[in-house]
């Protein structure tokens, strides 16, 4: 096995930052308690927390806005001579819940409720089976011409699926298709159209999952795009929910984009020696809804969680100016720094996990949104049981150009570019508490070092 040395820290240079603040940062989704030797200050912090909402505590604007140009340089860049064109830039709604007080949650992984899957068929199949493989786990539906998939028959059920068979050949070029698929796709899209050839609204799917889902939901984000078929255009909708807890959301984050549990895999440490996993992988809880034309493609609901009180008392939130500062001071730091702390991108629309390297040439990093809620942790190494506590999470994508390879000559770089275009990707996320930023997405690779990282003690 390949050693893996690990180097901590990094050089860097920037023409308008400066280093204060920045030892607040933790490599942990463990968050700790924060210290108590200060026992008046914080006696003082929790009785203006009963005296204000939450709005009034953060003091944040409707929108975050921001442009921060910096050099960046490492001692590990392999071009000493020029350095990295970091570009930040910000426009962003910020979201704070409208109520009175955030209270630590106690948390748990619960199955799919009995309900759930009945009324899932009740909504969009109606009972139209057509044939029941052999192990009875997964069902095929006839329904207006199109073919659905269904898994969720059976007990302790983690994940439930419904699904339109063929809807990936929406995202396949023309010419990889064959001929019979080809006829397969005309066919279906005329199908979409005699369902419905309508437009799914926010409102509309709002109202499905609150018909068919147990506890509180909002939409989390919408995504569209436009299938054509020869002369005809439909509209495919993707819809991103996150579930609320007495009124505050529990961030959503993209779990198949973003693997944050890293000890949750075997790992190799400096001296090369292997371990086995800390703990089992846990993922966040999910729920998405994809329609064309107004007709389901997808219904996805993954890993429920049930919730109780902690406490009643009313954490106390630090002010959005301070948050913000410290994002700013650490976002740079996050991407100059080794590769187990950088951020992930995606290469388009493969499952390929790609980052800004500390080779690049350019990033250019864009915030699209800044929202305070819940964020999960686990009880030690449990994957059943952990806690909510309150955090502030940056969303947003990026482009980095990135050399990739040199010419026959040798002494030419060719950049490549690489960019990170997904929904639901938090780019830092830091403790709303005590400001301190919480590591919980993590680089894709196989191995990683003791210490940590990720979500597992």
């Amino acid at each position: 096995m390949k050693k893996v040395k690990i180097f901590l820290g990094a050089f860097l240079c920037m023409n308008f930052l400066t280093m204060s603040g920045c030892d607040k940062v933790v490599y942990s989704a463990v968050v700790e308690e924060k210290d108590k030797t200060d026992s008046k200050t914080e006696e003082h912090k929790e009785k203006e927390t009963v005296q204000k909402t939450v709005a009034e505590q953060v003091q944040a604007p409707e929108k975050y806005q921001t442009i921060i140009q910096s050099d960046l340089r490492t001692a590990e860049r392999t071009d000493q001579k020029n350095p990295m064109k970091f570009t930040l830039t910000a426009n962003a709604p910020v979201e704070v819940p409208d109520v009175d007080a955030i209270c630590l949650k106690n948390v748990k992984k619960v199955a799919i409720s009995e309900e759930e899957p009945q009324k899932v068929l009740d909504t969009f199949v109606k009972g139209q089976l057509l044939k029941q493989n052999d192990d009875g786990l997964v069902e095929t539906y006839e329904v207006n011409g199109l073919t659905y998939q269904y898994t969720g028959t059976f007990q302790n059920l983690e994940v439930l699926s419904l699904w339109e068979k063929y809807s990936a050949f929406d995202d396949v070029k023309e010419e990889n298709l064959s001929k019979d698929e080809k006829e397969q796709r005309a066919e279906r899209f005329q199908n979409y159209i005699k369902a419905g050839n309508q437009n799914m609204t926010e409102e509309d799917a709002e109202n499905y999952v609150k018909d068919i889902v147990s506890g509180e939901w909002c939409l989390f984000d919408s995504a569209s795009k436009e299938l054509t078929e020869e002369n005809s255009t439909l509209e495919k909708d993707t819809f991103f929910f996150e579930r609320m807890v007495n009124g505050v959301p529990v961030n959503y984050i993209r779990n198949s984009y973003l693997p944050y549990d890293e000890l949750s895999r075997p790992w190799i440490d400096e001296d090369d020696n292997f371990h086995e996993s800390q703990c089992k992988g846990w993922d966040n809880e999910s729920l998405t809804m994809v329609f064309c034309s107004g007709t389901l493609q997808s219904f996805d609901h993954s890993d429920p969680i049930e919730v109780s009180d902690a406490s009643d008392e009313a954490v106390f939130l630090l002010p959005f100016d301070e948050i913000k500062d410290i994002f700013e001071k650490t976002i740079t730091m996050q991407i100059m720094t080794e590769q187990e702390n950088r951020l992930l991108a995606v290469d388009g629309t493969s499952f390929f996990a790609r980052y800004p390297s500390i080779d690049a040439q350019t990033v250019e990093m864009t915030i699209t949104k800044v929202q305070l809620g819940y964020m999960r942790v686990r009880e030690g190494n449990s994957n059943t049981e952990g806690s909510l506590i309150p955090v502030w999470d940056f969303y947003g994508t990026w482009n980095s150009q990135e050399p990739v390879a040199y010419t026959d000559s040798g002494d030419e770089m060719v950049i490549d570019s690489v960019t990170m275009d997904r929904i639901g990707v938090p780019l830092l996320t830091i403790d709303a508490r005590d400001g301190s930023v919480v590591q919980r997405v993590q680089s894709g690779s196989s191995t990683t070092f003791s210490g940590g990282i990720g979500e597992c003690e």
